[in-house]
């Protein structure tokens, strides 16, 4: 048994479902279910009561329970420190931006502010916002400049900007002639979304959802925004996207149209792993590209 173990152990404990916790995990129920069995054959002992609406743990399961909390905030705390130890004497960042957000900044900006001014290496990395998010959580990166994952528990954010959407579509669509619209106007129409892997999607949903529309999706595209820009223009759908990320020069057949809800944004800041001790290089960056962004 080793930590990994200990730490699907207490998923499960805290979950009381091998299905919730083996998604929480990004694992297989069957490879969850194996460790926990052979946790139970190590100790000799069930760990667990199972039965249709899901587990409980045993008396020898709670004992466990209660050494395996201690010792993995014991081991969380340990790592922290050792962490904290080399990011200090390293002063480098590895840092994720979601698509978009190098756009705004550009990168050779951050690399060249983050030298000269704060005396600090990044490393950039671009990822989809989910993937950021995932690298943060497992310390891969460091932080991420990304979509608001409206995530408290897992996540610190800190934010830095915020852009409203817009509806692109073909100019002889009747939207094409309104100033602005709401998602009560998108009710009947056929929409194209950026997939799932970004949080804008997301956005979109809430939005409608708090309107009781159930959207007509007719795309969910990566983030080439090309195929999208092509599907306007044959007039295909509505493609919701940032405005100030819509660049459709090259594309006389089609126009954007302001959306004008408050909540139809796209909030961007840094996403730092919650409870985690942020050192002096961290905050330092973070604060620079707030200012230099402002």
């Amino acid at each position: 048994m080793d930590i990994a173990d200990l730490k699907c152990f207490l998923k499960v404990c805290e979950t009381k479902n091998l299905t919730k916790a083996a998604k929480d995990l990004y694992i297989t129920q069957q490879a969850l279910s194996r460790t926990i069995n052979n946790i139970e054959k190590q100790m000799g002992s069930a760990l667990f009561h199972r039965n249709s609406r899901g587990v409980t743990l045993t008396e020898f399961g709670e004992y466990l329970y209660g050494r395996a909390e201690k010792l993995m905030k014991q081991f969380d705390e340990f790592s922290d420190d050792i962490y904290r130890k080399v990011e200090r004497e390293k002063k480098r960042l590895k840092v994720g931006f979601s698509p978009g957000t190098l756009r705004i900044l550009r990168s050779k900006d951050i690399l060249e502010l983050g030298k000269e001014q704060i005396g600090i290496e990044i490393d950039i990395f671009e990822f989809a916002d989910k993937m950021c998010e995932l690298s943060v959580l497992d310390g891969t990166l460091d932080m991420a400049l990304t979509a608001n994952p409206k995530n408290e528990i897992d996540f610190s954010f800190y934010p830095v900007m915020k852009h409203p959407l817009v509806a692109i579509v073909n100019k002889q669509h009747s939207i094409s002639r309104k100033e602005s619209i709401t998602f009560t106007d998108l009710k009947n129409e056929k929409l194209i979304l950026i997939d799932d892997t970004f949080r804008l999607s997301q956005v979109v949903a809430d939005n409608f959802a708090m309107e009781g529309i159930t959207p007509n999706i007719y795309s969910k595209l990566s983030h080439d925004l090309n195929f999208a820009y092509e599907f306007v223009s044959l007039n295909k759908g509505i493609f919701l996207f940032i405005g100030c990320l819509t660049d459709i020069k090259g594309y006389s057949e089609i126009t954007n149209i302001p959306i004008n809800v408050p909540s139809a944004a796209w909030e961007v800041g840094f996403i730092v792993k919650k409870h985690m001790l942020m050192n002096q290089t961290m905050e330092l960056f973070i604060d620079l590209i707030g200012k230099c962004y402002k």
